[in-house]
């Protein structure tokens, strides 16, 4: 027995390496899945055959991941299937938006079916990461002060999500800081749109400071 011991004691520091493995594994991907967010970047587009886009678009990942992109969300408008927003995290701001204007890169997507591509850069505010439904509400508009409106919104929270909208994402544009995005979950769409488009919602954004017409658009996971 004496004999064994020593003959295992070399062994037990990779004994134990195999033992934690499992565990440091599950432990980065629950890092991954709440992980915070920080810079993205919307990019919108016309495509012509997502069933041919797509494949190819998930092929280019690691040329993506080497100029700081990590694409998290593929989706297009509810209702125009051929209408695409992806949303990617971003390392490095001015990297990505010199990769995204490189002639090579353009003259790639257009090969490929796309159209009418464009880039919008944000940092984010607040994060959601138990945002979990298949499809958003995203409105986009300016405020003349920041703090004002988002204490606004705050209180407008309980009105959302009686009207089917759960909070997942607010951030500011980069170029920008005066444009906000807010991003809902869905959770009943015919109440989202009517919440949307009262005059309830209006006047309180307006109480709030936004200064500018908002933009409304609905997505929906195209994963």
């Amino acid at each position: 027995m004496k004999i064994l011991k020593t003959m295992l004691n070399p062994l037990r520091p990779a004994l134990m390496l195999l033992l934690l493995i499992p565990f440091s594994t599950v432990f980065a991907q629950n890092t991954d899945q709440k992980m915070k967010l920080d810079k993205i970047v919307e990019t919108s587009f016309d495509v012509k055959d997502f069933n041919v886009w797509k494949p190819l678009f998930l092929k280019d990942s690691l040329q993506r991941k080497q100029n700081g992109m990590n694409t998290i969300i593929i989706s297009s408008r509810v209702g125009e299937p051929n209408k695409m927003m992806n949303v990617a995290t971003v390392m490095d701001v001015e990297k990505a938006k010199a990769a995204m204007k490189d002639p090579a890169y353009l003259e790639r997507i257009k090969m490929r079916g796309v159209s009418n591509p464009k880039a919008e850069f944000y940092q984010v505010i607040r994060h959601n990461p138990d945002a979990k439904e298949s499809k958003w509400a995203i409105m986009t508009h300016k405020v003349k002060d920041f703090d004002a409106w988002l204490i606004g919104f705050d209180q407008g929270k309980p009105m959302r999500e009686n009207a089917g909208l759960i909070d997942a994402l607010v951030a500011r544009n980069i170029d920008d800081p005066m444009i906000v995005q807010v991003v809902c979950d869905i959770t009943d769409m015919a109440k989202a749109k009517a919440f949307m488009n009262s005059p309830v919602l209006k006047e309180r954004m307006k109480e709030a400071g936004v200064i500018s017409k908002p933009t409304v658009e609905y997505y929906e996971s195209r994963e």
